[in-house]
């Protein structure tokens, strides 16, 4: 595979996370994914989409920068919605939300293997039991 089909691999996973299409993980995902090296398999891939929906309305996202080398995609993103439903035991708060996070996404065999990320969740949370 070229670097230009894992970076188009990276950008259908991330359109189907944000369009909530469960249907095409299981072309994208291997069995064996893990994340930040803790198997999560597709199921959880499934479950984490079906989460952010659940908590957020009015989804979109940008990638701020997508770089690839070698198995290596990485990916600087920014997801916003709107917060409408229980978020890490936050009930809904109706503010917007912005996470951000990059991601280090490992692409094997036309499927994505692994995934080391970091995210702002903790500041999102903080931001969502304020009263600003």
């Amino acid at each position: 595979m070229t670097l230009e089909d894992n970076k188009a691999i990276v950008r259908k996973w991330i359109n189907a996370w944000v369009t909530n299409d469960i249907a095409v993980l299981d072309m994208l995902f291997a069995r064996d994914y893990t994340v930040n090296g803790t198997l999560v398999g597709i199921e959880g891939v499934k479950q984490a989409v079906q989460f952010l929906h659940a908590a957020l309305s009015d989804i979109s996202a940008e990638s701020n920068e997508l770089v690839a080398e070698d198995d290596k995609i990485v990916l600087r993103w920014t997801v916003r919605g709107k917060h409408t439903g229980d978020f890490m035991g936050l009930a809904a708060t109706s503010k917007l939300v912005e996470l951000q996070g990059i991601n280090i996404y490992r692409v094997s065999d036309g499927k994505i293997s692994a995934n080391h990320e970091q995210t702002n969740v903790l500041e999102v949370i903080q931001r969502l039991k304020s009263d600003k």
